[in-house]
């Protein structure tokens, strides 16, 4: 059931493959991250290597699944530069692309999809009082799908559609699928202090609150459906689906909620919204400091001080708990939620034809029930993407480092809740202020796939990617991601010498004459 409105959810993401990093793996821990660090832990805040880091501009996006692997004679690296070799294009020049360049992976298991991305746009963090406290201000737009539990059978009924006869006049059963599409803008206050500075030991904390506003929602969950797919005797060229038995439950939010988005006060904390709520990090940082009186620098006025410009551990171990909160989509002018319980329904094309577009799909589905949708406005709660970040960070030598990092999700089975993607990384790095190059190795998907990543800061400038063999397609890829960003980074200045000599401006003009 719902095949063209999956369908256009679903195998519209996922062909945009030929055409987001969730975690920026390679370069999220790094000494000189930024506003990029805060999302990890809000403790790396304080004790920054930069006075001021303003970010410009910053996105990523990422697509993994356990169904379709890309199979193309090309790479999507060759697709997206345009330099596919010519005997994969058609006489007037154009990249051909064929069905087949997506392969199934059939073993009876559920199936699950996930994409997501992170417009990380203007943000700062500013250090002060010696770099011992810092303040951040960050904003992004966040947008994620997650697609589980879906059976086999109806995953290849939303990838192929209802035309592919070996899919016809089967009768399916006990049918399930949970689908989760959240777009959402937010606002961040960040404060990190360090709380223990005893020369080799070393403790820091940080917090972030965040304003979460939620500007699209898209949830559907089958609990439970038998359904075949039949022709129309009245046209042989039409299908449509029948189903003998649903269980099921589909909300949203309108239009509307998205056209409507403004930068106002009352839009971001107020009630004009379709949906917001509060969500919070928290995090702590220890260092191991053995050789800390070798990293001082002279002070203003005599003596030693730490060199805020210089990372000073042996090793770092961090702990944060992310995206704690959740979104409540509450305003009845913008919200509809369905409940469906029905023994014979029929989806027809006559409604589905032309749905290409979410908004279009949801149409067709309330005619085909039928329902109202504005008979049917009632509030839900998404929550927000909560992880549990666990990290390690060796300084091997000079501008050497090896970092081990664990995100596990905390997320559970409920449907609305948006689900982070739990990782386990081991990422070697060479850091310096303007160059850095780091090789992450993954096992990324809640653990199923490993992949090699390989991430680059020159100057002010971040790219990368966590899964190198989805870009350049290495053993038929189950996903992909990449992300880039643009920063101002502004250092701590040197000391200046109070004792320095200094005339008052006659003095000076004496002085030349002698």
């Amino acid at each position: 059931m719902l095949h063209r409105f999956l369908i256009s959810i679903i195998i519209g993401i996922i062909s945009c493959i030929p055409s987001q990093a969730q975690h920026w793996l390679g370069l999220s821990s790094s000494n000189y991250a930024g506003t990029n660090a805060l999302f990890l832990n809000p403790a790396h805040a304080a004790d920054s290597r930069h006075k001021l880091y303003i970010n410009l501009v910053g996105n990523d996006f990422f697509v993994i699944n356990n169904y379709l692997r890309y199979d193309a004679p090309y790479s999507f690296l060759s697709l997206v530069t345009n330099t596919v070799p010519q005997k994969y294009r058609s006489e007037r020049g154009l990249i051909i692309w064929r069905d087949s360049y997506y392969a199934e992976r059939l073993n009876g298991q559920p199936k699950h999809f996930h994409m997501g991305g992170d417009l990380r746009g203007p943000s700062v963090l500013y250090s002060f009082k010696k770099n011992r406290f810092a303040i951040g201000l960050t904003s992004r737009a966040r947008y994620l799908l997650n697609m589980t539990n879906v059976s086999e059978e109806t995953a290849r009924v939303i990838r192929y559609g209802t035309d592919l006869l070996e899919l016809q006049n089967k009768r399916y059963t006990n049918q399930t699928a949970k689908l989760s599409t959240n777009g959402y803008i937010e606002l961040g206050a960040t404060f990190g202090a360090v709380v223990m500075d005893n020369d080799e030991d070393f403790l820091k904390i940080g917090a972030t609150v965040k304003r979460a506003v939620g500007v699209y929602n898209v949830h559907a969950d089958m609990e439970n459906a038998t359904y075949r797919v039949l022709v129309d005797n009245l046209n042989r060229e039409r299908e449509f689906i029948s189903a003998t038995l649903l269980q099921a439950k589909y909300g949203y939010t309108t239009d509307e909620a998205f056209t409507n988005i403004s930068p106002s006060p009352g839009f971001l904390f107020g009630k004009q919204s379709a949906g917001a709520g509060w969500g919070f990090d928290i995090g702590a940082v220890y260092e191991y400091r053995p050789d800390f009186g070798k990293l001082q620098r002279n002070a203003p006025r005599g003596g030693k001080e730490p060199d805020p410009n210089k990372s000073k551990y042996k090793f770092r171990i961090s702990a944060a708990l992310t995206d704690v909160g959740a979104i409540h989509y509450k305003n009845l002018n913008y919200v509809r939620e369905i409940d469906v319980n029905k023994n014979a329904q029929q989806f027809s094309y006559r409604f589905f034809d032309k749905a290409n577009t979410s908004s279009k799909a949801l149409t067709a589905l309330n005619q085909s029930l039928p329902v109202n949708p504005d008979q049917n406005a009632r509030a839900f709660t998404v929550g927000l993407p909560t992880a549990a970040n666990i990290s390690f960070d060796y300084h091997h030598k000079k501008n050497w480092y090896v970092n081990a990092l664990l995100v596990q999700s905390l997320r559970g089975n409920n449907n609305l809740d948006i689900k982070p993607q739990s990782v386990l990384a081991v990422t070697p790095r060479y850091e310096t202020r303007w160059i850095e190059v780091a090789i992450p190795v993954s096992m990324i998907d809640n653990y199923r796939v490993f992949a090699v990543g390989l991430a680059a800061r020159l100057g002010p400038v971040i790219i990368g990617t966590d899964h190198l063999g989805g870009i350049i397609d290495i053993g038929k890829p189950q996903g992909l991601d990449f992300y880039f960003g643009l920063y101002a980074p502004f250092f701590h200045r040197k000391p200046q010498d109070p004792n320095k000599c200094w005339y008052m401006p006659y003095e000076k003009r004496a002085r030349r004459k002698r």
